[in-house]
């Protein structure tokens, strides 16, 4: 007799939470991958010739043009052949591209392979919020996502400390390939453990099942009715055919969708600051407080625990927040019920980069840098989890695609803003230039969020690719 088939959000908490876990460990390579370096610049352009600040921007924007590119085509991917091939086959072409990183004799070299290697890096984030849609209701997607981002939070921390003691313990290269084994590990462990968690596909494939048991039964080679399948499959539908409309589907989402447009301009402005403080985050302490490189990678643990206290509070405050609002609506849950907390983010973030900025340039003590570090690191966490968990309420069904698009320009704007940083900087000094970018931020973060607050449900409504009566996404 066959069994009741059984949907991904009816798995146990403690299946749901382990297959969470282990995207969490996906997404950790992303950024072990774009920060670890940061700390091995001299070597670097030493050992590769890198004479102009201009090729090393380079070597670290790359890899972020490709997360840019690729993610827009690995979201739709997996809704067509599912989660689990699409993480497995975009882990491997990262572990294939960072591993030749590490070997480049040039800085040509170099700078095409971290290109590549961003394309299958990005993975992780690519699927996270299709993954985190197929497992888990609306009221528990923050505590979710927290869960999902612990790993990857806690690398853009480890990264650069992992980084700078390597390369003086070891050598430069073992930083890209200590994170190639960590991938082969994490393919390893997904092969065996990460199940299936696209409900289409599971239906799929249990709707073949009996089919397949009435061929072994008859004794047909299962080979030949393989061959004859994809003779069938190729004469009624090309790949074209089957691809066509999912691969469209993101680049629609973007130019239609106003929703996906308001949370991608925020998004890409974010990120755009994070990684041009990320990237000025070791001159502050090598060039203010004359701190050697393992000294000053220690500073990172500050915006460390800043992301993991803002895993906290987007997960649990978030959750909490988006409970009381529906019980208030008579138990009716709403997208926009995320936008309180994504304001705390919105204040804090712009807060902590003025501390950062203003105490660096007057070279107050170590702590108070350290500090604006902090909250500027709770405030980001906080933003882009309500964003991302934002777009998976608003767009269930399509969520890896709608994720994807936020990656994408958020990739392409954090590729771009550290290209003028050091000229930004050097022009206005610390306290300035963190002024104008944190000014810029509030301004458009405050606007988005009226945006999404007083026009979002309206816009839902008219949507093709949120027809949904819930807070399950469900018709």
């Amino acid at each position: 007799m066959p069994t009741t088939f059984t949907t991904p959000r009816q798995w146990s908490f403690v299946r749901k939470c382990f297959t969470t876990f282990i995207l969490s460990a996906f997404a950790f390579l992303q950024p072990i991958a774009e920060t670890g370096i940061a700390p091995a610049k001299d070597e670097i352009s030493r050992d590769l010739n890198i004479q102009y600040d201009y090729q090393w921007m380079l070597v670290n924007s790359l890899i972020l043009a490709g997360l840019g590119l690729s993610a827009i085509l690995l979201a739709p991917l997996s809704e067509v052949y599912g989660r689990k091939p699409v993480l497995l086959a975009g882990c491997l072409s990262f572990t294939i591209w960072n591993t030749a990183c590490g070997g480049a004799q040039t800085a040509g070299q170099l700078l095409v392979l971290r290109l590549f290697s961003g394309f299958g890096a990005s993975v992780g984030d690519a699927v996270g919020g299709g993954v985190i849609s197929d497992l888990w209701p609306a009221e528990l997607r923050g505590r979710a996502y927290a869960i999902a981002m612990i790993a990857p939070t806690l690398a853009t921390a480890i990264g650069p400390i992992c980084g700078a003691f390597l390369t003086e313990g070891a050598n430069w290269r073992w930083v890209f390939w200590a994170t190639s084994v960590a991938s082969v590990v994490t393919i390893a462990v997904a092969v065996f453990f990460f199940p299936e968690t696209h409900e289409d596909i599971l239906r799929q494939k249990r709707l073949q099942q009996p089919r397949l048991e009435r061929l072994q039964q008859d004794g047909m080679d299962l080979g030949t009715y393989g061959n004859r399948k994809r003779q069938v499959h190729d004469t009624l539908k090309t790949l074209l055919n089957v691809l066509g409309p999912n691969l469209k589907r993101p680049f629609r989402m973007l130019g239609t969708q106003i929703i996906i447009q308001v949370l991608g301009v925020y998004m890409a402005l974010l990120y755009g600051i994070l990684w041009l403080f990320l990237f000025m985050y070791p001159q502050i302490w090598k060039e203010q407080y004359r701190q050697e490189v393992r000294m000053a990678s220690l500073n990172y643990l500050s915006f460390g625990l800043g992301l993991l206290a803002g895993v906290n509070i987007a997960g649990h405050l978030g959750d909490h927040i988006y409970a009381s609002l529906k019980a208030r609506n008579h138990g009716v849950g709403r997208p926009e019920f995320r936008i309180p907390t994504m304001l705390i983010g919105t204040i804090l973030a712009p807060a902590g980069l003025l501390l950062w900025g203003w105490s660096g340039e007057a070279k107050l003590h170590w702590i108070v840098p350290n500090i604006g570090s902090f909250v500027f690191a709770v405030g980001t966490y906080v933003s882009s989890a309500c964003v991302s968990v934002y777009t998976i309420d608003t767009y269930t069904k399509y969520a890896a695609s709608a994720v994807s698009t936020n990656l994408t320009l958020r990739s392409i704007m954090a590729a771009v803003f550290p290209l003028f940083a050091p000229y930004m900087f050097d022009s206005f000094g610390f306290g300035i230039g963190a002024t104008i970018l944190a000014a810029g931020f509030l301004t458009i973060g405050v606007a988005a969020m009226c945006i999404l607050w007083f026009l979002g449900e309206m816009l839902r409504a008219r949507s093709p690719y949120c027809a949904t009566t819930d807070d399950e996404g469900r018709l």
